[in-house]
């Protein structure tokens, strides 16, 4: 998936110590395997989330935010979109899933663990599914497993670059010859895939973002930009060098069966997905999957489907900073509109009735950026430092200052 760009750059660390719970319910588990469901925002310190999250702890109540699932590539990361998750959190209480590298999960188990999760829910608030790469493979299963079942409040799901056309693509061709190597010969093997998942604006933003130029249009508060560092200092704990066997399987036993699984089944998709509202995003320069012509084929099969190109962006950059997908959903989901708002939407409104407050006000937004959206090249999607500052950025040492970063302790 996206994040598996950055994985080619990584060394072997050790995990990071903060996974927040694990499912150990039914077949869909095992001592094997450890799929979590963690909330990024809540792991990184970001203080409107962890003000939120202990209004509910003392309040004795689920956050009554809409539920956003975001389901990862194959690299079982919640790296690619990090930058999202912020404004993302202005509209919903934000979940991911992690797969670490030594779980053996199959297609269907991972399926099976979401819909478990999802039926964990306390509430009945309104569900968004989002999934990237292998995620919108598994993102179209899981919403059909729902749908069917008719006992789901799944409202609407987002499809980045879905590998609904993995068996057409270029990883499908370079990436099993690449987990057959003998082990001297892998790493530079898995090295020789990462022109697949990069773009040409990738690194002239990061300089950019490291220079203090500019910024991403979505970290626009101090909070975000320390939230940001964080999470780039905290990036060998989030990384792990894939090892081969992993790459075997997850080639094998997630993309290639999971293809198996949902091609021909087209019929079915536009019969059971026809309720539900569906917003594809597909990099413009995605050399991983064919994305743009898998966006169109999916468009013409589902009837209340959206597409959006990403300008310039590969299938590592196609969550980062060239995008708003908090803006998109609110456009193209008519619940996270403010008119059609309510209790049970959530987002705008400043309070509930249970008395929960929203920390961070929703700013109604249904585009980028007017400044972020003019830009060209390297430019596009980024805007001026909010605080006008140039060549100038926020000191690191204030990531974990008082003001910028909140502990959870649940």
């Amino acid at each position: 998936g996206a994040g598996f760009a950055l994985l080619l750059w990584s060394c072997h660390h050790p995990a990071g110590a903060f996974l927040q719970s694990q499912l150990s319910r039914g077949a869909a588990s095992s001592a094997l395997r450890a799929v979590t469901f963690v909330s990024p925002l809540l792991e990184s310190g970001y203080p409107p989330a962890v003000v939120e999250a202990e209004q509910c702890r003392d309040l004795g109540i689920s956050n009554p935010k809409p539920l956003l699932i975001y389901l990862p590539g194959f690299d079982g990361t919640l790296v690619a979109p990090f930058l999202q998750f912020p404004e993302l959190g202005t509209v919903f209480e934000v979940r991911g899933m992690q797969v670490p590298m030594d779980d053996r999960s199959t297609f269907q188990q991972l399926r099976d663990i979401v819909i478990e999760h999802l039926a964990s829910e306390e509430s009945d608030r309104p569900v968004y599914l989002m999934g990237e790469s292998f995620g919108g493979l598994l993102t179209c299963e899981v919403a059909l497993e729902l749908l069917q079942s008719k006992a789901t409040n799944l409202c609407g799901i987002v499809l980045v670059n879905p590998a609904t056309c993995y068996l057409r693509s270029k990883l499908a061709e370079l990436g099993p010859k690449v987990a057959a190597l003998p082990d001297w010969r892998y790493p530079i093997g898995v090295a020789s895939l990462l022109p697949l998942f990069v773009d040409q604006f990738g690194f002239s933003q990061l300089l950019l973002i490291l220079s203090s130029e500019a910024l991403p249009s979505v970290i626009d508060t101090p909070a975000r930009e320390a939230y940001m560092g964080r999470t780039a200092f905290s990036l060998p704990t989030k990384l792990k060098f894939m090892p081969k066997d992993t790459l075997r399987w997850r080639l094998e036993e997630w993309l290639t069966k999971g293809n198996t699984r949902i091609n021909g089944r087209e019929d079915e998709m536009k019969r059971v997905l026809s309720s539900l509202p569906v917003l594809v995003l597909a990099g413009e320069e995605d050399r991983t999957l064919p994305a743009v012509d898998e966006a169109q084929r999916l468009q013409e099969i589902l009837s209340d489907c959206t597409v959006h190109s990403v300008d310039g962006a590969g299938h590592a950059g196609t969550c980062g900073s060239r995008v708003d997908i908090a803006a998109l959903m609110r456009k193209n989901f008519s619940l996270l509109r403010r008119e059609n708002q309510d209790a049970s939407a959530g987002g705008a409104i400043s309070m509930y009735p249970n008395g929960f407050v929203i920390a961070e006000t929703d700013n109604g937004r249904m585009a980028m950026k007017e400044e972020a959206a003019s830009g060209k090249g390297k430019y596009f999607g980024l805007t001026a430092r909010y605080d006008g500052s140039v060549g100038l950025g926020l000191s690191p040492f204030k990531y974990w200052s008082q003001e910028l970063f909140r502990k959870w302790v649940s």
